[in-house]
């Protein structure tokens, strides 16, 4: 199915090359991506819906025009060609997409149909030469050609379709060419877990986050997650930064998309642990905010709620809310005899030093000797009397939404 799909959209933008004269009807593929069509009618889209005779016209240019010159008319024509923009070629994709899910609308071969659609955005985006000058939609563009050929690709596609078809796409393409996060892709009907496409931050590229689209109503963007030591935490300041692992396994999404997250309104913060048990327990904090880099993506997390306790204000010297992160190669730290990341081999919240670490070290159970393993003091008895081994997690996900999802 991935090389056709190729092959489709490759026809696609061959067939993008305005001709001199209208063009006749065809079906909505060629329509969508070839010169203005004849403009016959008062704007939508003709013929039965779910057909493949759907016809897009627009509306008609102005009767009152005087006559134009001839030497005149093929500078016109470049002009009215350049008019016809992304923009525009978008909103017939919308009236059509309409017409095709209306009720009833014959389904043509299912995969087949899917696929075309899912071509033919892809067509649409990628010819931009006429009024097309943002370098980002033109990468958008290149990404989703080669997105096409691979099943993952689905769902970056279908993501962008819903949001093509929900929101008016009239306006220039803004810098934003994805979701902001996993409450956005919620909202736009799409509530199965996942790795979508986000972009936090429109001035940063996007990036793939497992989207949590069932716990306590859905719509998390997961940030950290650990289960079985195949990544290692113990990096340095720039690793957190962009972020490292893949959110297929082990990964921290970045503190650099943290802050984008967290800068604008009110969000939640969700923490789940499970024991070697299969016991599981969580903490949520109804603030959480993540500040900017210069200063030091300091943590705001209270109002606490669950049933692991709060560990992230557990005491006077060791209260993570209002700490800077701290990283190997960069001591923020209020502990003065050294550097909590080196000592317990993490980048975290760090205090003087810690009631949580979430970012510790991977042990398969009990431990022996220094208190770096996945911790959050305030659930279990953490370390044994008698042999003194100590107790760490298998698995831990950290998440976040907004407060007003």
């Amino acid at each position: 199915m991935g090389r056709a799909w190729s092959d489709t959209i490759q026809g696609f933008k061959q067939s993008i090359k305005p001709t001199d004269s209208g063009v006749e009807q065809r079906p909505i593929k060629d329509n969508l991506v070839a010169a203005p069509p004849a403009r016959t009618g008062s704007g939508g889209c003709e013929g039965s819906p779910g057909t493949a005779g759907c016809r897009v016209v627009v509306a008609p240019l102005a009767a009152s025009n005087p006559p134009l010159r001839e030497e005149h008319r093929q500078e016109v024509r470049q002009v009215q060609l350049e008019a016809w923009d992304v923009s525009e070629r978008l909103v017939q994709l919308q009236r059509c997409l309409h017409s095709l899910q209306e009720p009833g609308a014959p389904r043509g071969q299912g995969g087949d149909t899917l696929g075309a659609i899912l071509a033919l955005m892809a067509a649409v985006l990628t010819e931009c030469d006429l009024h097309c000058h943002s370098q980002a939609l033109r990468a958008m563009a290149r990404r989703l050609e080669g997105a096409a050929v691979g099943r993952e690709g689905v769902k970056d596609l279908l993501l962008l379709l819903r949001s093509i078809t929900q929101h008016p796409p009239t306006v220039a393409p803004s810098a934003r060419l994805h979701p902001q996060d996993c409450a956005e892709i919620y909202r736009l009907g799409i509530k199965e877990n996942g790795i979508f496409t986000i972009q936090p931050d429109p001035r940063r590229p996007a990036v793939d986050a497992e989207c949590d689209m069932e716990t306590a109503g859905g719509g998390w963007t997961m940030f950290q997650r650990r289960r079985d030591g195949s990544v290692d935490f113990n990096r340095t300041w720039q690793e957190y930064r962009e972020g490292f692992g893949s959110p297929q396994g082990e990964h921290w999404l970045g503190n650099a998309e943290l802050h984008a997250l967290t800068n604008t309104g009110q969000h939640l913060l969700h923490i789940q642990l499970e024991d070697w048990h299969k016991q599981k327990r969580q903490a949520t904090y109804n603030t959480f905010r993540v500040a900017a880099e210069a200063q030091k993506y300091r943590l705001t997390a209270r109002e606490y709620s669950g049933d692991a306790g709060n560990a992230l204000s557990y005491s006077k010297r060791y209260n993570h809310d209002g700490r800077a992160f701290s990283t190997n190669d960069r001591d923020h730290d209020r502990y003065t005899s050294g550097n909590c990341a080196q000592y317990y081999g993490a980048g975290w919240w760090f205090d003087a030093c810690l009631a949580a670490n979430p970012n510790g070290r991977y042990y398969r159970g009990r431990y022996s000797g220094l208190t770096n393993g996945i911790y959050w003091g305030t659930w279990y008895i953490l370390t044994d009397s008698r042999s003194g081994e100590r107790y760490s997690f298998k698995s831990v996900e950290m998440k976040t939404r907004p407060r007003n999802f």
